[in-house]
């Protein structure tokens, strides 16, 4: 079994492996059809200790990547439902479903948190392992390299569920929605938000062709970052966005979100980005602002969301993706690429075992 594993910083290597063999009680083995990468695998694979100790040590050793995985089941362990044969989707967090978070539904608290692909071996292989509670069924209607993008709608689900869109516009008005960072979780969560019931949606965005595609998927208006102030008051009547989602990941983002959010508006934070954001407190305190910070996804509620969005075709995920590539071709065509020309990749999937069968 073929697979690709981090050995250190920008040490992506694949190899070969071992089969991995029956898997254990309550887990299965999949066919990896698909695993995209994801902003936070470019994190890791920058940041990561020089040698493959913990975070990077996996259940075998150096760690395999990849945490946005769709695949078949090959086998199951006992006591699973799944049958061999059916496709799935891997919401990826593997939690321990008895701490005082999981027993509350906030599964991405989990005291022990760990992923497929962060922490644990993931999707960027031939074959993986998985709980089985965490593999969702997808319909046969939905092709495999989209419904790999079910784990990144998910974040998109989870954070307009946190922004409570329903009243925020106002009894006399949908919601005003800003999104900063038009990149695949920017793009999807415009796009949720409209479901959602946002009445007027802007996206804020450097890149000229993301921007493009903004407006071709629903957006009302697409900004440059540099224009955005005096283009999102024009937009919004002069008193700033109802709501307006972080999704650019730089604290550039985060400051101009939280500025162009207007007074008793609120500001959801869901791009990872270090650094610290200072606020004059007394202003932020008369303006009556909230900030509410939106982690990953539940595999019960936002993930099930997110594959049903997908399978209808009310959240177009095909737009999104602009690279499909091998297994072989995962540093040189994906993570280094993504690296060298940011602006020239959305969504790059990996396809593991080759282009997947068509959807039914």
């Amino acid at each position: 079994m073929r697979a690709a594993r981090m050995y250190g910083r920008r040490d992506l290597r694949v190899v070969d492996l071992p089969e991995l063999g029956t898997p254990p009680p309550g887990w299965v083995r999949l066919r990896v059809d698909a695993c995209g990468i994801c902003g936070t695998d470019l994190e890791v694979y920058l940041n990561a200790p020089e040698s493959a100790e913990p975070p990077l040590a996996g259940d075998r050793g150096p760690l395999t990547m990849g945490h946005e995985a769709v695949g078949v089941v090959v086998e199951a362990g006992d006591g699973v439902d799944l049958a061999v044969g059916q496709r799935v989707a891997v919401e990826g967090h593997l939690f321990c479903g008895e701490c005082f978070w999981c027993r509350r539904g906030d599964y991405a608290l989990c005291v022990s948190l760990r992923s497929t692909g962060q922490g644990a071996d993931g999707g960027l292989a031939e074959e993986m392992l998985a709980p089985a509670r965490i593999c969702l069924p997808y319909a046969d209607s939905l092709a495999a390299d989209v419904a790999a993008l079910a784990e990144p709608t998910s974040v998109a689900v989870r954070a307009v569920r946190r922004a409570r869109l329903d009243g925020a516009g106002g009894k006399e008005r949908g919601a005003t929605v800003a999104v900063v960072g038009g990149g695949t979780i920017g793009l999807l969560v415009a796009q949720v938000a409209r479901l959602a019931g946002a009445a007027r949606i802007a996206v804020v965005e450097p890149v000229p062709a993301r921007r493009a595609l903004a407006e071709r998927l629903g957006a009302d208006l697409a900004v440059a970052p540099d224009q955005a102030r005096e283009a999102l008051a024009d937009f919004s009547g002069g008193v700033g966005a109802d709501v307006v989602f972080e999704a650019g990941g730089k604290p550039a983002a985060v400051r101009g979100a939280v500025e162009w959010t207007r007074k008793g508006g609120r500001t959801v934070l869901l791009g990872v980005t270090g650094g610290v954001l200072e606020l004059e407190l007394l202003s932020f305190l008369l303006s009556e602002k909230e900030l509410v910070a939106s982690l990953s996804h539940t595999y019960d509620v936002d993930f099930p969301r997110a594959l049903r969005l997908l399978e209808t075709g009310q959240v177009d995920g095909r737009a999104l993706i602009t690279d499909r590539i091998e297994l072989d071709q995962v540093v040189t065509h994906g993570f280094d690429a993504l690296l060298a020309e940011p602006a020239a990749h959305l969504k790059v999937l990996v396809l593991p075992n080759g282009t997947p069968p068509a959807a039914g």
